[in-house]
């Protein structure tokens, strides 16, 4: 199935909204991807924000710093909000760190 830009930008839109979702979401067991293995957070940090550089692309954005600037600041958004939420998660550098490689990698890869 060939999408279009327009479609790509709703589901990039989305799965933003559901990132949001699962990030201040409360952990309820050991078993959850945070904590599958060492460092299984931060994997899924790069995986998700190379992933929403790619659909950004697939959507018609540019290849550009405003692009990795605004992602970024998703993922800034996204801590903040967890540092917020009731739900006992924390805000982490080292999240935003794990977010800017995988735009890094997104926009090499692209």
């Amino acid at each position: 199935m060939n999408l279009t830009p327009r479609r790509w930008r709703t589901l990039l839109l989305l799965l933003m909204a559901a990132g949001v979702l699962f990030a201040v979401r409360p952990l309820t067991s050991r078993y959850e991807p945070e904590t599958l293995f060492l460092h299984s957070d931060k994997l899924a940090h790069v995986l998700f924000f190379g992933g929403l550089w790619t659909m950004a692309r697939l959507a018609g954005f540019a290849l550009s710093w405003p692009l990795a600037l605004t992602l970024l600041g998703y993922g800034v958004f996204i801590e903040v909000a967890q540092a917020l939420s009731p739900t006992g998660r924390s805000a982490s550098v080292r999240d935003v760190a794990a977010d800017s490689i995988g735009i890094a990698l997104g926009w090499w890869l692209t």
